[in-house]
């Protein structure tokens, strides 16, 4: 895109989100308006469900126990009955600490809505919580030839949930709010949850990128998945990337995203590299993963377009690059290549997980871990 007029403008290195900022990245805030060229989505609000106290008391608990008819594709959670006084007066005389007493969490709207949500999609779906998916907890579920965080049940789902470092980070006003100008962070506004299951769908990871918004300008593009990819190398497809997505973004989403100048949006190219699907959009700010990019080299390009400098006199040769700036892995020995290391790999775990996980592969650390798991919501009172 040509460098916009210059305005002398000196920004930040992060600018000061609002709350409209945030919240616009939301996808309940961005679907409806893209909805022709995005994933189809369902998204339930706990709220609304009458659920949420329930979901975050499961959620922050210490212990990981399956929320009560949550696994399997039907609806198949059994009654819960009142213990007798008997059988109560047998179970305190044999133990009056309540500690060996397993917690039990009642998620029934919510298992109903996902199991929903879940056929309408053809029988998977892929979950986030809020702003972020629970993409570094992956390694917990069996990785499916369809690609990571396939999911066909709602013990899926919650599993994933309960795994992930990344999704505790929407729930905390904190982290959910980061950006947002210090007076308005004070306020301690807690988020609203909101669980969002897209249909599932088997994505080639070298045709993702994520391009960077600064001032209403499009001033970076790069590749989400770290690997090296041969068939990206080609001047012609560099060309092609740049211009898909300047193009994209003129006649799709600069007039019509809600979440300022300041925002970052991800994209799924097609295999001709012509045309694009939104996958997510997320506020500027720091947590945001500026991939091949620094956010100090992204401010550095922005405030030059911005400055009038940027501009040449006629005749003169151009100084400034046409933007925005691609950013791909040229080569095997780049440092960002991880093919033969875990993405989230210094994700915490749980030691009982770490434990059960010693000597097995992933398919046989899920049997083990949902058999551990359903002894502790079968164990007697």
């Amino acid at each position: 895109m040509p460098v916009p007029a210059p305005t002398n403008q000196q920004i930040e290195l992060f600018p000061t989100l609002m709350l409209p900022h945030i919240d616009a990245a939301r996808t309940s805030s961005w679907h409806d308006t893209f909805a022709d060229i995005t994933f189809p989505a369902q998204i339930i609000d706990l709220a609304e469900l009458g659920e949420q106290e329930e979901f975050l008391r499961w959620l922050e608990a210490d212990s990981i126990f399956y929320p009560e008819g949550s696994e399997g594709t039907e609806e198949t959670a059994t009654i819960y009955q009142e213990p007798s006084s008997r059988s109560r007066s047998s179970s305190n005389a044999s133990n009056s600490s309540s500690s060996s007493i397993p917690p039990v969490y009642r998620l029934p709207k919510l298992n109903a809505a996902i199991r929903e949500a879940i056929k309408s999609f053809g029988g998977a779906a892929f979950p986030k919580l809020n702003w972020t998916s629970p993409k570094d907890a992956a390694f917990i579920l069996p990785q499916a030839s369809y690609g990571p965080l396939y999911c066909t049940t709602p013990s899926d789902i919650y599993l994933l949930l309960k795994s992930s470092d990344f999704v505790t980070h929407d729930i905390d006003p904190i982290t959910a709010h980061s950006g947002l100008d210090a007076n308005d962070l004070a306020l301690g506004i807690k988020p609203k949850i909101e669980l969002v299951l897209k249909k599932f769908e088997s994505l080639n990871p070298s045709r993702e990128v994520r391009a960077f918004v600064r001032e209403n300008v499009l001033v970076g593009v790069s590749q989400r998945d770290m690997n090296f990819y041969d068939h990206l190398q080609p001047q012609e497809i560099r060309d092609k990337v740049v211009n898909t997505v300047r193009e994209f973004w003129l006649d799709e989403i600069r007039d019509n995203y809600e979440g300022g100048a300041n925002y970052t949006f991800d994209l799924y190219l097609t295999p001709n590299y012509e045309d694009a699907t939104i996958i997510d959009f997320q506020p500027y700010r720091q947590s945001t993963d500026a991939l091949l990019f620094t956010y100090e080299q992204l401010h550095a390009i922005a405030q030059a377009a911005l400055s009038p400098s940027s501009s040449s006199s006629p005749g003169s040769p151009q100084t400034t690059p046409t933007l925005p700036i691609l950013r791909i892995i040229e080569s095997q020995a780049h440092p960002s290549v991880t093919r033969n290391a875990p993405t989230y790999q210094t994700s915490m775990m749980p030691l009982e997980m770490i434990e059960l996980g010693e000597g097995r592969n992933m398919a046989e650390f899920k049997e083990a871990w949902d058999e551990a798991v359903r002894a502790g919501m079968e164990e007697e009172e």
